[in-house]
This record gives structure tokens, C-alpha cells and sequence, in this order.
């Protein structure tokens, strides 16, 4: 029964995040981006907050996101993280990763563009 409150946070925490992602997609012209992305939470051991896997439509985040209290950390990682697909995508792998491109689909998403987001 514990478990089981515990996990109701987390789903709310994860259907708000999904929203945003939506919102991302119809902002940035892609509306198929929620189902083209698969996103996996990693392992909380190392101090990375997300990575891109451009060639597996994959995103990975930091599982010590899903604190409740972290949401907005999520969100801007989450982000961040798919920004880089978006920009990937749309300007071909040439570009540099936090180059202009990708700083254009985080404002146009309401983030300040910053390079690298860790928990050091």
C-alpha cells in the first residue's frame, strides 16, 4: 500500500512532464515528436542530468529526476535534451550541439540555453 502512494507523485510529476513535451512539439512544428522519442530514465549513480541518442530516438534522463520536488529540473533537462534531438533533426548532425540552433528551440520552449546541466 506504501508503494503504491508513492509511485501517485510520480505518475502526476510524469503526465505533467508528457504535457509539456506536447506543448514542445505543436511550439516547434514537430506534433509527431511525443511519439517518435522513447525516454529512459538512467541510473541516479552518476552526476549527468540527461543525454541524446539522436540514431535511437532516445532520451536519456537522470532517474533522480523524478522527485517530486526536482519537476522543474526535469523539465528544463527534458528540454534541453530535446532540443538537441529537434535541432539534430531539423539541421542534420553537422551542427554544434549548443549552437544556435539548438538555443532557438530552447527559448521558443521558455528555457535559458545553458550548456551543461549536471547535479556538481
Amino acid at each position: 500500500m506504501r508503494q503504491q502512494r508513492a509511485e501517485k507523485p510520480i505518475e502526476a510529476v510524469l503526465q505533467r512532464v508528457f504535457k509539456k513535451l506536447k506543448d514542445w512539439s505543436v511550439i516547434w512544428g514537430y506534433t509527431a515528436l511525443p511519439r517518435t522519442l522513447n525516454i529512459e530514465f538512467m541510473s541516479s549513480d552518476g552526476s549527468d542530468l540527461g543525454r541524446c541518442h539522436f540514431a535511437s530516438n532516445t532520451l536519456f534522463l537522470n532517474a533522480s529526476l523524478l522527485d517530486p520536488e526536482k519537476e522543474l529540473l526535469l523539465l528544463e533537462t527534458l528540454c534541453h535534451e530535446t532540443a538537441h534531438w529537434m535541432a539534430f533533426r531539423r539541421y542534420g548532425l553537422g551542427i554544434a550541439p549548443h549552437g544556435p540552433e539548438w538555443e532557438g528551440f530552447m527559448r521558443t520552449a521558455g528555457f535559458e540555453p545553458r550548456e551543461c546541466m549536471s547535479f556538481k
